[in-house]
């Protein structure tokens, strides 16, 4: 458990040092018109968005989350090999990504809506929820909208499963089916929102 509360607080934390106030600023440059700069431009918005506002204030966290999964590691007497720990090193970075498709896809639907405060609210109690449980204490309609409709289930619990050696070949299937699905979403979900996007300046 400590394990993988320090693998969630991770993934959190690499959002918040790399992408998270540059994502957020999203549906508020919709709403008031200050898309436009970033359509104007040669490079891509989504990319531009996503860097701006690298805050690497946020770094600490990033350590201490990693500190809180080693000491979970030697707490639990844990003898991962090499193979475990680039496993576990592969899915924290590929959970990232899923990660940040899910803060993507959230606010790209303020293209299509007035507002996503409800949205966001639903992402943070999705999130709130799934740093305290793991995947696999989710059953029945909970385990089929976390682990598939808001997939925050399996974030931190296949790179825990990596770790402690309980990945098998069907969690990684369906791990990076989710993953290629939720990126594919992302992608379709934003071109159409910019070509859905109209300036509030005109």
């Amino acid at each position: 458990m400590i394990i993988y509360i320090g693998s969630f607080s991770l993934l959190n934390a690499l959002s918040m040092v790399i992408c998270f106030f540059g994502l957020n600023s999203i549906p508020y440059k919709i709403k008031n018109g200050d898309m436009d700069l970033y359509l104007t431009k040669p490079v891509s918005p989504l990319l531009r968005l996503t860097f701006e506002q690298i805050n690497p204030g946020s770094l600490p966290l990033v350590l201490m989350s990693i500190g809180i999964i080693v000491y979970g590691a030697v707490t639990a007497k844990l003898n991962a090999g090499a193979v475990q720990i680039a496993s576990c090193v592969f899915w924290l970075l590929a959970m990232a990504v899923l990660y940040y498709d899910m803060e993507v896809i959230i606010r790209a639907l303020s293209f299509f809506f007035v507002t996503d405060a409800r949205l966001t609210q639903l992402e943070e109690a999705g999130i709130d929820l799934c740093m305290k449980l793991p995947g696999i204490a989710f059953y029945g309609i909970y385990k089929v909208i976390f682990y598939g409709f808001l997939p925050y289930g399996i974030m931190a619990t296949l790179p825990v499963q990596s770790l402690i050696g309980e990945m098998n070949g069907r969690l990684a299937c369906y791990g990076i089916l989710i993953l290629a699905g939720f990126s594919f979403l992302t992608a379709v979900l934003w071109k159409n929102g910019v070509r859905h996007y109209n300036s509030a300046s005109s």
